[in-house]
């Protein structure tokens, strides 16, 4: 939910944005063409820009709150055993999920105004086949009594029969129509109707569409006056007027404001800066790039290079199947494993990393099965990700319970050395609560069966919520992903 609206948060300001600019030094400028492709564009931006991830820019922040980092590194020497934090607050399991609530508000909305953008549609394609058709050059032409038209859509053109079309008018405005389908207005008008129906919650999409359609009219006004009869053009814009309204997929010749469209015709042709005002938008958004290139992170961070070597470390998402390991409140173990490690997978290139899998979708796999991967690939090592469903319920709110194991025989002592990274890796995590941190048995089967150095992770509690968000949570996932494959790119140099 966190990462919706984040991407929410970034759309609407690069909207925004690049909104900002259009009405600035673009708005109402005979630059009709280019205000097109770059309101549609806009529409682009926001969807795509947000989904990108940069990091070339790195944001200081303190190190989380960890008491003492130092005895947790001497707990993991020297420990014999397993911890149990201390209560701190009960987390509520029955509280309601807002989230939830909102969410289905929000969705319900969007499918409410694709039902309406959907209604209108199949009524013009329905009047359509209601009247007689008549081709004119590739346009499907339908005489009607509907006062609304005449109108388009697609390549339909409704006539009104009561304008004679031989008139000086009719073969304006039919001109103007004309226009409107060769260039494909309908497209623009229903894509950015179905985005603003989605993301409803953007102002500036329904700003945008407003503007598209009165940029079609400009551009259609100018094909049709080529010979400047602007006055005779006058004259019929002024013969009727209805005003215009949203979700309205078809073009309506009368629906536009008039003395929009009355200005642009007196407007001198020659635009002042045309080339200045359609080349700014590259510094602008070369701005909006950088704005989300930033990532947060520690000065410590940096002090850990990748590898000098190629590693092949073999990442094991546990349970699988039928097997859904710790099931609460709508989780399962098996499915947040399986999008840790894929995620692993994906940042491990950055640390000079080759991350293999045990399994890479959602099937059955014995322990056995997971050594047997194991001991024929031979990677440099091997981590079993697993969550925790200990007894602890009651934990501060921005606590992360983070388990380690490895075996504590001493042929085994480059687990404990992958082990002690891995903890130094992830020390700056923000609410970090290192639980269980070593097995001196040989209770772990897919440990004490493994050639390789091997240790198992149990990240978060299925039992708290929040963590569970973490989880979820792309920026939080990578944050911590990266600081464990960090501490396996120093544990490879011993």
């Amino acid at each position: 939910m966190d990462s919706i609206i984040l991407f929410l948060f970034k759309s609407i300001l690069i909207t925004g944005l690049l909104t900002a600019w259009y009405c600035i030094g673009l708005r109402n400028k005979r630059l009709h063409q280019y205000n097109r492709f770059f309101l549609l564009f806009t529409l682009l931006a926001s969807l795509a820009v947000p989904l990108l991830h940069f990091n070339w820019f790195t944001i200081n922040q303190s190190n989380a709150t960890i008491a003492a980092p130092a005895n947790y590194l001497l707990q993991v020497v020297n420990s014999r055993g397993m911890e149990e934090p201390q209560v701190m607050a009960k987390v509520s399991t029955q509280a309601i999920n807002w989230y939830a609530v909102i969410a289905i508000i929000v969705f319900a909305i969007s499918l409410s105004l694709l039902a309406v953008l959907m209604f209108r549609i199949l009524w013009v394609l329905r009047l359509a086949r209601k009247q007689k058709i008549s081709e004119v050059g590739g346009i499907k032409l339908i005489l009607t009594d509907y006062p609304k038209a005449p109108f388009s859509f697609l390549n339909y053109l409704f006539w009104n029969d009561s304008i004679p079309l031989n008139s000086e008018n009719g073969q304006l405005i039919y001109q103007h129509e004309l226009t409107h389908i060769k260039q494909k207005h309908t497209y623009d008008k229903v894509a950015c109707q179905a985005l603003t129906c989605v993301f409803w919650m953007n102002p500036f999409y329904w700003f945008i569409q407003k503007e598209l359609t009165m940029i079609h009219e400009f551009i259609a006004d100018g094909a049709t006056i080529e010979d400047n009869n602007t006055e005779a053009f006058a004259r019929m814009l002024l013969q009727a007027h209805n005003k215009g309204s949203y979700l309205v997929p078809e073009h309506q010749f009368f629906s536009s404001p008039i003395k929009r469209r009355l200005t642009m015709l007196q407007t001198n042709a020659k635009t002042s800066f045309a080339s200045g005002r359609q080349l700014a938008v590259l510094p602008l958004l070369a701005g909006v790039l950088i704005l989300f290139s930033f990532t947060k992170g520690n000065a410590a961070d940096h002090a850990i290079k990748t590898s000098d070597k190629k590693i092949v470390l073999l990442l094991d998402a546990g349970h699988g199947g039928a097997d859904l390991g710790a099931v609460y409140n709508g989780y399962n173990e098996k499915d947040i494993t399986l999008r840790i490690v894929n995620h692993m997978k994906e940042l491990a290139p950055n640390f000079n990393i080759d991350a293999q899998l045990t399994r890479n979708k959602d099937e059955d796999m014995s322990l056995a099965d997971r050594v047997t991967i194991s001991n024929k690939l031979k990677p440099d090592f091997f981590i079993s990700v697993h969550i925790d469903d200990g007894p602890q319920t009651m934990v501060k709110k921005d606590d992360f319970s983070f388990g380690i194991y490895a075996t504590g025989d001493e042929v085994k002592n480059t687990s404990h050395i992958l082990a002690k990274n891995v903890i130094i890796g992830i020390m700056h995590l923000k609410g970090l609560l290192l639980l269980h941190q070593w097995v001196t048995n040989n209770s772990l089967y897919v440990l004490n069966h493994n050639g390789s150095p091997a240790i198992m992770l149990e990240l978060g509690d299925i039992k708290i919520k929040e963590q569970m968000e973490r989880l979820n949570t792309d920026s939080e996932l990578d944050e911590i992903c990266n600081d464990i494959l960090k501490g396996v790119a120093s544990a490879s140099k011993g």
